[in-house]
């Protein structure tokens, strides 16, 4: 595949001929890679600065060079929680937005991006950090709120839905690898991130698990990649409210995404376009209650997609006072986590402790309240037909006990269930693959 793309607007456009597979990614890793390379070869590096390496991380001789190449690698990893490939092209990204400001060499531009990794990675600014780099308390703070709005600028081009055929396929299969649902093109969930609300508006804030949020909603597949990341909103917010008025959905509603859908929990309505859970009163059969089982093994994806996020970025463990009027401060560092996280799911890097997924959100099920664009009987054939179609088999029978835990809400997950043959996964009469290439 021939990939044409002017970097950010800043570099000359350069056409790399390399088969892509995008996972989700705005840049395959040869591409990112390709262009860092460039970034390296024709950017203005001012690395004439002195600087004295010390203590912990560094050495005790004079060298000029850049920031960076002064810190050792464990140093690296275990206070910004990226490696030294991963750490270096995030800083030639920042270099390359800020490339316009005469002022910024690369010493600078590294020094701001280490503080900025440094708050996201452990939710403070350290005295021990900001004298490191060589900058005061103001012009670190500063810094953290440049390399925010620099990285949720970015955020289009590092968290992308899959747009082509190609992309959905690939999405889709894994999700059907892993759950037997066809013609899914994501997992879609809500991250809540704790803070403290304006007191006037309390409880706005207050999310299911009886704490004050703010919340954003998402979109991954089963590798963990973010595809979609929108819709900054107070943690008490209705998740179908936050679809509702999202660009993907509007995206769906116009038929962007082909005769595809997402996986979505039990607060979402069903429709043609996203698939919640069966409502316990409608699961008569074994394979309703096998569809429900798989459903809860992909909604897993995004609780451990969201629960890495936080876990490389503890700043999202509570990102502090919400002011009245606006959440775009906190919008950005979350922004700005999500696309490094996606970065360094690209670099492999790993994950600074052991995941912890994020705890399920129990809301009640959504009213069945029809869209335009279908009705909710409509809605239901879709669903059942696939139900059928992909994890009826006339030997299953449900026990009593798999009925009582299904009413009591109970599920676990079957990682020894049977896969199935490849036309029970199939979505009605037709895949994916064959729907699309005969429209």
């Amino acid at each position: 595949m021939l990939v044409k793309q002017s970097y950010l607007g800043i570099l000359e456009t350069r056409t790399i001929d390399i088969k892509l597979h995008l996972g989700g990614m705005a840049y395959a890793p040869a591409v990112w890679l390709a262009v860092q390379e460039h970034v390296l070869r024709t950017a203005n590096d001012n690395t004439n600065v002195n600087v004295t390496k010390y203590s912990q991380g560094r050495t005790n001789v004079n060298v000029t060079q850049r920031l960076l190449d002064q810190l050792d690698d464990a140093f690296l990893f275990n206070n910004f929680h990226f490696n030294r490939q991963s750490l270096t092209f995030i800083a030639d990204l920042i270099r390359t937005s800020i490339d316009n400001d005469g002022n910024k060499d690369s010493q600078q531009v590294d020094a701001m991006v280490l503080v900025a990794l440094y708050f996201y990675a452990n939710g403070t600014l350290s005295r021990k950090i900001t004298d490191l780099v060589g900058l005061d308390k103001t012009a670190a703070t500063d810094a953290v709120k440049t390399v925010s709005r620099l990285l949720a600028g970015l955020a289009e081009k590092f968290i992308t839905f899959p747009g082509s055929h190609n992309d959905r396929v690939c999405v889709a299969q894994g999700i059907k690898d892993l759950c037997r649902i066809p013609n899914a093109v994501g997992v879609l969930g809500c991250m809540h991130i704790k803070v403290t609300p304006p007191a006037e508006n309390l409880a706005l804030y207050k999310n299911s698990l009886d704490y004050n949020s703010v919340m954003v909603q998402t979109i991954c597949d089963v590798n963990g990649n973010l595809l979609a990341v929108e819709k900054c909103c107070p943690g008490g917010t209705p998740a179908q409210q936050i679809w509702e008025k999202s660009v993907i959905f509007q995206h769906f509603k116009q038929g962007y995404n082909g005769p595809t859908w997402v996986i979505g929990g039990q607060g979402y309505q069903l429709s043609t376009y996203i698939l919640p859970p069966k409502h316990p009163s409608k699961v008569k059969n074994a394979a309703s209650l096998s569809y429900n089982k798989a459903h809860h093994k992909a909604l897993s994806c995004s609780l451990r997609t969201i629960g890495s996020i936080k876990n490389r970025f503890r700043c999202l463990e509570d990102l502090g006072q919400v002011y009245s009027g606006t959440l775009d401060h906190i919008a950005r560092v979350i922004y700005a986590c999500c696309v490094l996280h996606n970065i360094g799911k690209k670099f492999s890097v790993p994950l600074p402790r052991e995941l912890v997924p994020e705890p399920l959100h129990l809301v009640p099920f959504a009213a069945e309240m029809p869209d335009s664009a279908t009705t909710i009987s409509e809605a239901e054939i879709i669903q059942d037909d696939m139900i059928i179609t992909c994890f009826h088999s006339p030997s299953d029978e449900p026990s009593q006990a798999a009925e009582a835990g299904l009413q009591g809400g109970c599920w676990e997950d079957d990682d020894d269930e049977e896969e199935g043959s490849p036309e029970r996964r199939r979505h009605g009469s037709e895949t994916l693959q064959t729907q699309e290439q005969e429209s």
